[in-house]
């Protein structure tokens, strides 16, 4: 596979990252600054697209939400305007954490390893939603597993997962396996852009927990 090439020096360097600690540090020193660069210098509009696509599928705002890869709270921003108020996230980085706190439309939040067992019940959540976890040099497809397991019956599942990584990573067989096994049903699955006039790069996926 080719090297992954962002489209800024900021998303690059993300794309990079080649463990926990420089995950870690990375957004450590970007935090504060993470959504200036994304929203206003690029544009990104994933985390909408993707709490717009959950909403769709998941219409009762007493909803209880997981965000996998929370980061600075992006994706459920919308949510929140919309009225959904049971939200619960986890992120890796603290200080992303802390940001995402920050804006209060979160009920709890984790600091923790999404690629480790989530600590959470089993059939905890009416939906979990992720957005730019499953890319280059963060998550692959181990949590898929995990996420099943929290979801109730019914529950739905809203992710993006770059293109580079679908096949390559084995996202496609991953959750083709679950459906095959008659874990979870396909209710969406479109590439579509990460960033607002961009190019399609990512896989836009909308899962169901069957009964």
């Amino acid at each position: 596979m080719p090297e992954p090439k962002g489209p800024s020096e900021f998303v690059d360097a993300a794309y990079h990252l080649e463990d926990e600690a420089s995950m870690v540090e990375f957004y450590r020193k970007w935090a504060a600054d993470y959504d200036h660069q994304m929203l206003d210098e690029l544009g990104y509009t994933s985390p909408t697209r993707i709490a717009q696509q959950l909403s769709e599928h998941l219409t009762d705002t007493a909803a209880e939400i997981f965000d996998v890869g929370c980061g600075t709270g992006l994706t459920c921003v919308y949510l929140a305007e919309k009225g959904y108020s049971n939200l619960d996230g986890i992120d890796l980085s603290a200080d992303m954490v802390r940001v995402a706190g920050q804006r209060g439309i979160y009920r709890e939040l984790l600091v923790g390893d999404v690629n480790q067992a989530l600590e959470r019940e089993d059939a905890s959540y009416d939906g979990v939603i992720s957005s730019g976890t499953f890319t280059h040099g963060h998550v692959g497809p181990q949590p898929l597993d995990e996420i099943f397991r929290i979801l109730k019956p019914g529950g739905i599942l809203a992710c993006t997962v770059h293109e580079e990584l679908w096949e390559s990573m084995g996202f496609r067989a991953r959750l083709d396996a679950l459906v095959d096994a008659g874990i979870a049903s396909r209710l969406s699955l479109q590439k579509d852009s990460y960033y607002r006039d961009g190019p399609p790069e990512g896989w836009f996926c909308v899962y169901q927990k069957r009964s």
